[in-house]
Formats: structure tokens, C-alpha cells, sequence
């Protein structure tokens, strides 16, 4: 992985670089794939921001923030060690507009140790998902979709995924809606997600932890876990509403919660 943060795998002292930029993954057959994760300003290969995951060539350049790398086979460090299989944290796949919904979304995740990979949607939803999967060789271990990425519904997306992925699990998320009707719940079942989660609150965030703390624990249900980490749930949501109070730009709630404290006065 690639960006500011300090566990990250090439750390950038970069500002204009997000915490958790980019990263380098490595196939079988030792083709190594440049792979944006949701960043702020996005990823520069040769020239051109890549949307999707990018294969990578001796003597590629590409730009994290204001920082120039170039990519070198014998040089370059996969993300997944030999002996990382059994240490990885699951990783959920979010497909959804750019904006505070999403935003929330990833800092939520995070907090409970969760990787997160944020697709906008711009391009299409069956290619960003095939190639995650043709790039990690494995289904993401949970994919959150935008209830509104198709027209006139999503019934057809979550069909395809059940057809073509009948082992990846998915969840509907809402933008607009705070309240998922029974009968809408029951559609997504019936055409293959587990749910259909409501919107989160974008304001008085810490007055709705509980509703919070609600859907978070169904996702990690979904992923096995039977346990909410609640005091690093309640600090982020501290933060989260310090940011929209604050009324910082979506692009910047992630810097904003996971920036140190200020030093004291």
C-alpha cells in the first residue's frame, strides 16, 4: 500500500498524498496491477487518471499526490506476503457516488478494522467488479452497492452478480432514504443481496449511534464478526461530526478524522 499513512508499505511524506493512496498488487503469473483506493486527488499512470485497476510495466511512472514513482519489476513489493493469506483484514468493495454518504461509510468501516476500496460508479459497475476480482483473484469479501447505480433498478446488476459471482455477498445502500420498507428489504433478498441498509444521518451523528452501531453490526455479521468495536465506533463518530460541523468539503472528511490530535494550548 501506498500513501501518508504509517502503515502503509511505501510511506509518502506527501500532504497532497491520502493516507491510504494507492496500492501494488501482484498475480500469479507476475503481473503487478496499479490499484486506486479511493484517494482524494486520485492516481497518475503515464499520464492518465486510472479509474480502474491498471496493469503496470517496467519504466511506468505514475503520480501519488506531487510525488513521481517509477515502477521497476525487480523493485517492485507486493502487498500480499508469501504468508499474508491468513492475516488479511476482509476487504469490502463500495460502489457508490462520490459524496458525504460514502464518506461516512469508509471512515465507519475502517473503524472496525475493515480495508475498504471505493469505486464511483462513473464507469461500469460489472467491470469494476470483474476486475477486482481478475486483479485480487478473489471475490472482495463484501460489495456495497449504490441503490440507484442502474435504471430503472438495480435488479438486473444484483442478478448478474448472482449468476456470475454466486459467492460474493452484497448489501444495498441508500443515499436519500433514512427508513427501508419491509417490501424493499424483501426485494434485494429475493434478487440476491443480504439487505437493503438505509441511508446514514449526515448530521447529529452521535445523537444516531445506536441506529449506527445497528448497521454496522450487520455487515460484520455478514463477515463473521460477532463483535462492534465500540469505543473506536464512538471516536469516529465524534470526529465525523466534527468534520460536518465544521462543514469540511466530503473529499476531506477522511483526512480530517484520521488526522492526529491537535497539541494542546
Amino acid at each position: 500500500m501506498i500513501g501518508r499513512g504509517k502503515d502503509c508499505t511505501i510511506v509518502l511524506a506527501d500532504r497532497w498524498a491520502s493516507r491510504r493512496h494507492a496500492m501494488i498488487q501482484r498475480l500469479d503469473n507476475d503481473d503487478y496491477y496499479l490499484i486506486d483506493l479511493g484517494s482524494r486527488n486520485g492516481s497518475v499512470l503515464n499520464g492518465q487518471m486510472i479509474q480502474v485497476p491498471t496493469l503496470l510495466k517496467t519504466g511506468d511512472r505514475f503520480i501519488i499526490g506531487k510525488t513521481t514513482l517509477e515502477f521497476r519489476t525487480d523493485e517492485a513489493v507486493s502487498t500480499r506476503p508469501p504468508d499474508a493469506s491468513a492475516t488479511l483484514q476482509p476487504t469490502i468493495l463500495i460502489i457508490q457516488p462520490t459524496g458525504i454518504q460514502v464518506q461516512i461509510w469508509q471512515e465507519l468501516l475502517r473503524s472496525q478494522g475493515l480495508e475498504v476500496i471505493v469505486e464511483s460508479g462513473q464507469i461500469n459497475s460489472r467491470r469494476i467488479i470483474s476486475d477486482f476480482v481478475t486483479v485480487m483473484q478473489r471475490n472482495p469479501d463484501l460489495l456495497l452497492l449504490d441503490s440507484q447505480l442502474e435504471k430503472p433498478d438495480i435488479g438486473n446488476l444484483l442478478n448478474w452478480i448472482k449468476a456470475t459471482y454466486p459467492q460474493l455477498r452484497s448489501f444495498l445502500i441508500d443515499r436519500y432514504d433514512n427508513h427501508i420498507s419491509p417490501v424493499q428489504r424483501q426485494w434485494a433478498v429475493e434478487h440476491g443481496a443480504m439487505d437493503w441498509l438505509p441511508a446514514l444521518p449526515d448530521e447529529n451523528l452521535t445523537m444516531f449511534g445506536a441506529e449506527i452501531a445497528a448497521q454496522l453490526r450487520r455487515i460484520l455479521k455478514a463477515l463473521g464478526r460477532n463483535t462492534l468495536d465500540q469505543d473506536k465506533l464512538a471516536v469516529t463518530l465524534l470526529n465525523l461530526q466534527l468534520a460536518i460541523t465544521d462543514d469540511l468539503p466530503s473529499q476531506l472528511l477522511s483526512e480530517y478524522v484520521n488526522r492526529p490530535p491537535s497539541a494542546p494550548q
